[in-house]
C-alpha cells in the first residue's frame, strides 16, 4: 500500500507540475479532481478567498488547520484559483464523500463516549464478579472495624505499587517486569497522548516529530508494538497460555492492537512523506481498530488489567486487617480471596446436601 502511494503520488506530481493542489494535502481528502472524497468537492468553489483562507488556516470539522510553514500563502491562493477553476462533475462525486460528511470531530466523539461507556459497563460487570468471588462482601465487617480510611490508604497504594508499577513481577522476573511494562506503560502513554491531543490540538495540526504531542505517541507506539512482538512469542512458547475461555478473543485483541499501531505509523509516515491520497482511508481504519480494541477488551484475558490490581489489593488489605488484630476467624489469608472462596464452595456444597447449618473452616500450617 506505502509503494502504491508513492508511486501515485509521483505520478500525478510529473502530470501536473505546475499545479499546487495536487501535490499538498487538500488531495487526500477533496479527491484528485476536487470532486471530493472524505472531504466535501472544491470544484467550482464559490466561497470567496478570505473565507478559503480562514478554513485552512484555522480548520473546520475533521479538517486540520494547516499553517503557512505547510502551505505558505503563495500556493494557498494558487490552491485557491485550481479549485475554482476546475470543471464541476457531479457523477465523480464518491460515496466517501456521504460517509465522510458523518466525520465531525463532535460525530466522532460521540461514537467513541458510547463505544468507552459499553467497555466501562462490561468492566464493571466483570471487576464486580471477581471481586464477589473474592469475598469482598464479607470482608466488609472487618473493614468496618479497621476504619474506611485505613483502608482506603492500603488500597491506593497497592493500586499503585503491585497494579501500575507491578511490584511482585519486579522482585521476581525483571525482564519479563520489563517487557510488561513496555506493553501496559505505553498503552498508557498513547491513551494520555490521545486525551493530550484532543485537549491542546483538537484540529489534528501538523506537528514536528520532536515536538512532545508528535513524540510520546511515537515512542510509546514503539513500546507497545515490541511488547506486542513479546506476547506473540509467549502465546508460542507457553504451553499453558491458553486458559480454556479466552484464547480466540486473546488473539482477536492482540491483532487489533497491531493494526491499531500498524495504522497509526502509516497515518503518521504518509503525512510526513507528503502522501497524502490515503491518508483519510488509513485514519478510518486507526479509528475502527481502536473502537474494537475497547469494546472487546473487557471479554478477553486483558481484563486481568483491571482485575489482578483490584484483586491484589484485597490482598494487602486483608494482610493489614489481620496484623492489626481484628479477628476475622482464620489465622492468615493464604492468597487474594481464598478463604471466603473456599466458604461459597463448602457452602454450597452443604445446600446441595440439604445442610444449611453454620461452617467453621480450620487453617493448619
Amino acid at each position: 500500500m506505502l509503494l502504491l502511494a508513492v508511486a501515485c503520488s509521483y505520478a500525478q506530481t510529473d502530470l501536473k507540475k505546475k499545479e499546487v493542489y495536487p501535490v499538498t494535502s487538500c488531495m487526500g481528502c477533496h479527491g484528485q479532481n476536487a470532486m471530493g472524497g472524505l472531504g466535501p468537492p472544491l470544484a467550482q468553489t464559490k466561497v470567496g478567498l478570505s473565507t478559503f483562507r480562514q478554513v485552512v488556516r484555522n480548520g473546520k470539522g475533521m479538517m486540520p488547520a494547516i499553517s503557512e510553514a505547510d502551505l505558505s500563502d503563495t500556493d494557498l491562493d494558487q490552491v485557491y484559483e485550481e479549485v475554482k477553476a476546475k470543471p464541476w462533475i457531479p457523477d465523480e462525486i464518491p460515496i466517501a464523500f456521504k460517509v465522510g460528511q458523518f466525520l465531525t470531530p463532535r460525530s466522532v466523539s460521540h461514537f467513541f463516549i458510547v463505544v468507552f461507556l459499553f467497555a466501562t459497563v462490561f468492566a464493571i460487570r466483570g471487576l464486580s464478579y471477581w471481586l464477589k468471588c473474592a469475598g469482598l462482601k464479607e470482608l466488609k465487617p472487618a473493614i468496618a472495624k479497621f476504619g474506611w480510611a485505613r483502608s482506603f490508604g492500603v488500597v491506593l497504594k497497592s493500586l499503585i505499587v503491585d497494579g501500575f508499577f507491578v511490584g511482585s513481577l519486579w522482585q521476581n522476573n525483571k525482564k519479563r517486569w520489563f517487557m510488561h511494562g513496555l506493553l501496559l506503560y505505553g498503552f498508557c502513554g498513547l491513551l494520555l497522548a490521545d486525551i493530550l491531543i484532543a485537549i491542546l490540538n483538537p484540529q489534528r495540526g501538523q506537528v514536528p516529530l520532536t515536538h512532545p504531542l508528535k513524540l510520546l505517541p511515537v515512542v510509546s507506539g514503539i513500546a507497545v508494538l515490541i511488547g506486542i512482538f513479546y506476547v506473540m512469542y509467549r502465546y508460542k512458547k507457553d504451553e499453558f497460555i491458553d486458559n480454556g475461555l479466552t484464547l480466540g478473543k486473546d488473539f482477536l485483541f492482540v491483532n487489533l492492537l497491531v493494526h491499531v499501531i500498524i495504522s497509526g505509523f502509516l497515518v503518521v509516515a504518509l503525512k510526513r512523506m507528503g502522501i497524502h491520497d490515503f491518508v483519510m482511508t488509513i485514519y478510518i481504519w486507526h479509528l475502527a481498530a481502536v473502537a474494537l480494541l475497547i469494546a472487546t477488551g473487557p471479554f478477553t484475558r486483558f481484563q486481568h488489567m483491571y482485575v489482578v490490581p483490584a484483586l491484589a489489593a484485597m490482598t494487602r488489605l486483608t494482610e493489614a486487617i489481620v496484623a492489626s488484630g481484628v479477628e476475622l476467624g482464620f489465622e492468615r489469608e493464604p492468597s487474594p480471596g481464598r478463604h471466603h472462596k473456599s466458604m461459597k464452595i463448602a457452602s454450597d456444597v452443604m445446600k446441595q446436601l440439604g445442610e444449611d447449618g453454620p461452617i467453621t473452616m480450620r487453617y493448619y500450617p
